[in-house]
């Protein structure tokens, strides 16, 4: 008895609650109302701890303490340090390099997901969502193992004859490493933004191209590029912002080549020095806008389109 009344009580509040909705739902209250929660989520995780960097990273910091007050210095220290200015630049041109090397390989991927379809789409799909399935690091220990000096690449190229085994290509704890292992880690999130746009693209398009006399360069290029570019935009955003900021894959795989994520944990993490390191984060951040309406204005001048 107990139970259905319960079930009786549950229904007449969501009968009310659904009523209530209806009733509102097209008012300015009704609106904000359904939005606060998102709201708030969204400022309890990102606005309030952002805005808490942002307070750090003016703090004076002496002897271990951080100090009361507003000071400059750090961000001064950030931009005219040389050793800070080349780990930026590093960070920007490893970004750069993994998210033109996942649109090299993404967009033939995805390509084929979509045209082929059937058993080979279906591969194609599986095959690059898998890695997902996996810990990031033990993915990055995985290519621990293949790039070191005696891994599976590096013995593969002496047992082919390409190189001497006194003469093996370095691919691990440099810049070469962290390209391959983020490269590998964000192809996914170059590949199925473009697929989702593929999808809404008849094939009778490129046909059409094809017989009015366009070559597969020409269709690539003036057909089927602008037609995905709200997909390549959000891959290659998405790519480059998540590169940029990534930490595990470039300290497992970079040795003493260093990032910027790399500098603000160990700054955090060995000298407890939290207003430099804010500065850092936050100068990440802005780094990371600017780049990103940057290239959202550059799509909308050229194409029209806006990206994400």
């Amino acid at each position: 008895m107990s139970q259905r009344r319960f079930t009786a009580e549950l229904e007449r509040v969501n009968g009310r609650l659904s009523a209530l909705v209806r009733a509102y739902r097209e008012t300015r209250l009704g609106k904000y109302g359904l939005l606060a929660p998102t709201l708030v989520s969204v400022a309890a995780v990102m606005v309030f701890p952002t805005a808490i960097l942002v307070s750090y990273s003016f703090n004076p910091y002496d002897s271990g303490t951080v100090g009361v007050g507003v000071t400059l210095a750090h961000y001064l220290r950030a931009f005219t340090t040389p050793l800070y200015q080349e780990t930026l630049f590093r960070t920007l041109w490893i970004a750069a390099a993994v998210t033109a090397i996942d649109f090299v390989l993404g967009f033939p991927l995805a390509y084929a997901a979509v045209r082929k379809g059937g058993w080979v789409g279906k591969l194609i799909v599986i095959a690059t969502l898998a890695p997902l399935t996996i810990d990031l690091v033990v993915r990055s220990f995985g290519w621990f193992i293949l790039l070191n000096g005696s891994g599976v690449i590096n013995s593969t190229l002496v047992t082919l004859g390409i190189v001497s085994a006194e003469n093996t290509p370095k691919l691990l704890f440099n810049e070469v490493g962290i390209v391959i292992g983020l490269a590998h880690v964000m192809l996914p999130f170059m590949v199925f933004p473009i697929i989702n746009v593929l999808h809404t693209i008849p094939h009778e398009l490129e046909e059409a191209a094809r017989n009015l006399g366009a070559n597969r360069a020409t269709t690539f290029t003036r057909v089927l590029v602008p037609l995905a570019l709200p997909g390549i935009s959000a891959g290659v955003l998405i790519t480059f912002v998540v590169s940029l900021a990534s930490y595990v894959t470039p300290a497992l795989l970079g040795g003493g080549v260093r990032v910027i994520p790399v500098v603000i944990t160990e700054t955090f993490t060995s000298t407890s020095n939290w207003p430099f390191a804010s500065a850092l984060s936050m100068i990440l951040i802005a780094v990371a806008l600017v780049v990103i309406v940057g290239y959202q204005r550059v799509l909308s001048r050229l194409n029209g389109v806006g990206g994400v």
